[in-house]
């Protein structure tokens, strides 16, 4: 068995450690975080810039709910697959669009209304609904978002 090291320095009050090294975490100025905010300063602000301060949250996902949208040049684009999906009718010299069956939220105002469209949303920007009522359309806003 080997020599212990305490043997060594019988008669030593500190066996070579310093006044607080052979007591816990002493030597190495405290336990896991401790002191990061005072003397071990340097290490945070070099390692882990931001430890200190607000960090934020996120929302409940129950909470939050993504709208999508469509602007009207893409109704113009997709006007044929909706036909076929069943989301338009034409009603004569006027389609006849649900985006609310279709499953979009909200009707958004780029592009320009080539045609007359009576479309049944469930929200719409205002300059949406300026832009079809000035081709001759409507907006039918129902307000219910499911």
């Amino acid at each position: 068995m080997a020599e212990k090291k305490t043997k060594k320095y019988r008669g030593s009050r500190t066996h070579g450690k310093g006044i607080k090294g052979g007591r816990g975490a002493g030597q190495r100025g405290g336990r896991g975080n401790a002191g990061l905010g005072k003397h071990k300063w340097i290490k945070t602000v070099k390692d882990d810039p931001d430890h200190f301060g607000p960090k934020g949250f996120k929302r409940p996902k129950g909470l939050t709910k993504e709208e999508k949208g469509i602007n009207i040049y893409q109704i113009e684009e997709k006007l044929e697959q909706l036909k076929e999906d069943g989301y338009v009718k034409k009603k004569g010299y006027y389609y006849e669009i649900d985006l609310v069956k279709a499953g979009y939220d909200k009707l958004l105002s780029r592009g320009k209304a080539r045609f007359q469209m009576k479309i049944k949303v469930a929200n719409s920007s205002e300059r949406a609904v300026t832009k079809v009522q000035e081709a001759g359309g409507e907006v039918i806003i129902t307000g219910d978002n499911s």
